[in-house]
Order: structure tokens, then C-alpha cells, then sequence
């Protein structure tokens, strides 16, 4: 299915960023594209004031951190007398809910439809478990978020094991998907879910730095539970299911029912690259730099890479892609670009126009060399260079003949009067 995104909308004379993608999937249907934009009306509302995309994406760290978790914390009425471990068994016909079949839900781990009604063919899975720190009777533990409705059968296998990918941990993975909606070209898993949920309930619940608030749960400390005891086999393993997996429309559904349920969202089904943002410090990370707009938008990777979208402006998916750094599988039909084995700066050029709207006004004379941009005869002209992300690196007005700018390797926007340019710069 094909669904719009607006990530990012500059306006720098002629030049505007946006980029529309085709998503993952476990469920589709007709009523996908109504549910779709249910959710971008939702989102939009939700990030305002201090706490729109394009303030929180220059954020990282403990900072981004503190601002999700004073955004959550400010948003969320979990904690009043009308919601419990109790209400969730009537709520998830509203929150899960399954487009293709009206009344029916979708299952945690294996994207099964069961009936919406509470009944003995499933309970409630505590995704962060109860055992290690959300227990039923606190909010953290009846979190419509991340305690899901999940098959009794699928619910028991799991128990309380850290995820992972080695022999003692429990991996979604080996859950067979029971859903004929289901399509496998999409190739949508658990895992980055399982990511998703354990992430949010750090941000939500936990602590990190002087950042913590009104939910505070001393137990919600996600960087001291790692390990088979604890509830991931590694961050660099939690970050690779997540970036490997990004939201599916049933995430993205839920989503919305959670914020209906108890106010908040989890802003990484929104934002996915807010993840490895948050979590930069604690792994390894490679830089990532394309002459596109990507869904997710990632500006960083671990070794392991990621899995992103491409689509032009005008709503077509580039023929091909180039990637240097790491290995590229590129899937033109679906614009998804699958990264793996990072071993330098990812660069993705792909091959046409990444929503960067050229004025053509004269032409602009310039050259890169050993990590510099040299713009030459210039007659008193404004001269400005942009990322790619649209933030200003460099500007000086009414430069004479030439000018000189040394900048890091990457793709930029070189914008001389009123012509705007896109130049990529490599250093020695």
C-alpha cells in the first residue's frame, strides 16, 4: 500500500523537502488509507509547541530523551482511577483492531485475528515483564501501549525471556505470522515491535540523567537490564530489530488507539530515527548521507543498518540506488532500500530528483577539493549552504570574487542568489 509521508518541509526560495513512501504492512485493506491518514492527522496534532519534529530531530541523548519523556508524562492520564490492568480486556477491540474484519483484533507475535471479545483464547502479554518491573497494579503495568493482546498459546512460549537473537533468548521471529492479509514482500516482523514497546517504556517510565517524570518507575532502567536476565540481549541488538523493522500500518493503528486510550503516543512508531538519536552513545554508528529524503529518516546507523523508503515528489520510486559504505539492496517496485554490513559512511545517491526544486537562474561555477567547497566569480553575491536536512552550515553576503568554505564529507545544498545547487563534498 501506498502511504504519504511529509517529513520535512523547508522553503528556501523554490527548494521544499517532502517525501512520500510505501509501507509495511502485517494487515491491508480497503479501509487501510482511511486508518492512514487518521494517523497523520493524529501525529501532526500531537508533536506541537516545543515538541514539533523539526525541534526534536536536532535534539539527541539524554536531551531527546528528557524532551519525550516530559512530552509523554505531560500527555498521559494512565494513572487516573478509570483505567487498570482490568479495563485493557474491553479496550483492545478499539485499539487493536483488525481492518479486514470488523469486531476482530490482532494478535501480539503472530498478527492472528481473535475474536475482540474477551474470552479464554487470549490474554494480556506484559511486553516489558511484569517480573522485571511492570507489574499489573502500577501504570507501567497496564500500559495500553506495550501490554498487548496476545494468543494464550503464543503468550506462554515467550513467558518472561529477554529478547534476543542468541539460544537463551526469545526471538519473534521463530512466531509463524497466521493472517492470510498478511503479505511477505512486505517483510514486516515482531522484532522491531518487541524494540519499540521496550524503548518506550524506558522513555515513559524511566530516568536518564535529571529526566524523569510523574510516572517515574525506578524499575523502567532499560541500559541496567540488558543481558538474558534482563530484557535484551544488547542495545546494538534492540536498535537492529528496530531499524531492520520499522512500523507497520498495524502499529501505526494502535498507535492512534493509544493516544485515544490514555492520551500519550509512542513517539517512535512516529519518528523511528528518534531511537538511535536517543542511543547514539552507547553503540558504535556510522554516518548517513543521501541526496534523498528517507522514511525513517536516519542520519546515523549501527553496523547492521536499516531499512528505508524512497519516493520522488511526484510520488515515483527511483530506478536505482548507489550505496557506498555498506552493502544496498534496493527494491524499485516498493522504493525500499534494505542497508546491511556497514563498515564507513553510508552515501545513497539514487538517481533522480530528491524533492530539491533547481532555479535555474544562471549557472553557479564552483568545485569541491580535499573537503572544501570553492565557489568562484561570484560579483557580490549572497552566498549559503544548506544539509541535507535543510539547516544552514554557512552563509556570508555579498562575497566579491571567490569564497572558500571547508565542510565534512556529505551532500549539500550550495544556493548563490537565487540558484540553488546540490554538491557533494568528499574529504581526503
Amino acid at each position: 500500500m501506498k502511504r504519504i509521508y511529509i517529513l520535512l518541509s523547508l522553503c528556501i526560495s523554490a527548494l521544499t523537502v517532502f517525501a512520500a513512501i510505501d509501507m509495511q504492512a502485517h494487515v491491508a485493506s480497503d479501509e487501510g488509507q482511511a486508518a492512514y491518514d487518521d494517523y497523520k492527522a493524529k501525529q501532526n496534532a500531537y508533536y506541537t509547541g516545543n515538541y514539533t519534529y523539526s525541534k526534536l530531530i536536532l535534539q539527541s541523548g539524554t536531551t531527546l530523551f528528557g524532551s519525550l519523556n516530559t512530552l509523554i508524562g505531560n500527555t498521559s492520564h494512565i494513572n487516573s482511577n478509570e483505567l487498570d490492568y482490568g479495563t485493557l480486556r474491553y479496550e483492545y477491540v478499539n485499539v487493536d483492531r483488525d481492518l479486514n474484519a470488523s469486531g476482530k483484533i490482532i494478535g501480539f507475535y503472530n498478527g492472528v485475528t481473535l475474536s475482540g471479545t474477551w474470552s479464554t483464547g487470549w490474554n494480556r502479554e506484559h511486553t516489558w515483564p511484569q517480573s522485571k518491573g511492570a507489574n499489573k497494579n502500577i501504570p507501567m503495568g497496564h500500559d495500553m501501549q506495550s501490554v498487548r493482546p496476545t494468543s494464550t498459546s503464543v503468550n506462554s512460549s515467550r513467558g518472561n525471556d529477554a529478547f534476543g537473537e542468541s539460544s537463551s533468548y526469545y526471538d519473534p521471529n521463530e512466531v509463524a505470522i497466521s493472517n492470510s492479509n498478511y503479505n511477505k514482500k512486505n517483510n514486516g516482523t515482531y522484532r522491531g515491535d518487541c524494540a519499540r514497546v521496550i524503548l518506550y517504556d524506558y522513555i515513559t517510565y524511566g530516568q536518564n540523567g535529571s529526566y524523569k517524570n510523574k510516572l517515574y518507575n525506578g524499575n523502567a532502567q532499560l541500559l541496567s537490564k540488558l543481558g538474558s536476565e534482563g530484557l535484551f540481549e544488547s542495545v546494538e541488538i534492540m536498535l537492529k530489530w528496530h531499524m531492520q523493522d520499522p512500523p507497520s500500518l498495524t502499529e501505526m493503528v494502535r498507535n492512534d488507539g493509544g493516544e485515544d486510550y490514555q492520551g500519550n503516543r509512542n513517539p517512535l512508531i512516529d519518528f523511528p530515527e528518534f531511537a538511535i538519536l536517543i542511543l547514539q552513545n552507547e553503540v558504535k554508528t556510522f554516518e548517513v548521507q543521501t541526496n534523498h529524503t528517507l522514511f525513517p529518516n536516519y542520519t546515523l546507523t549501527t553496523k547492521h543498518g536499516f531499512v528505508t523508503y524512497l519516493t520522488t515528489p511526484e510520488g515515483n520510486h527511483p530506478k536505482a540506488v548507489n550505496v557506498t559504505g555498506a552493502t544496498g539492496k534496493y527494491e524499485a517496485d516498493m522504493g525500499r532500500l534494505t542497508i546491511t554490513d556497514v563498515t564507513n559512511t553510508v552515501q545513497i545517491v539514487a538517481d533522480e530528483p530528491s524533492g530539491v526544486n533547481n532555479i535555474t537562474n544562471g549557472a553557479i561555477d564552483y568545485y569541491t577539493y580535499d573537503g572544501a567547497l570553492i565557489v568562484c566569480n561570484l560579483n557580490n553575491a549572497n552566498v549559503r549552504v544548506l544539509d541535507i536536512q535543510g539547516r544552514e552550515v554557512y552563509k556570508q553576503m555579498q562575497v566579491s570574487d571567490e569564497v572558500q568554505i571547508p565542510l565534512n564529507s556529505g551532500l549539500y545544498i550550495l544556493q548563490v542568489n537565487n540558484t540553488l545547487e546540490k554538491v557533494i563534498v568528499c574529504a581526503k
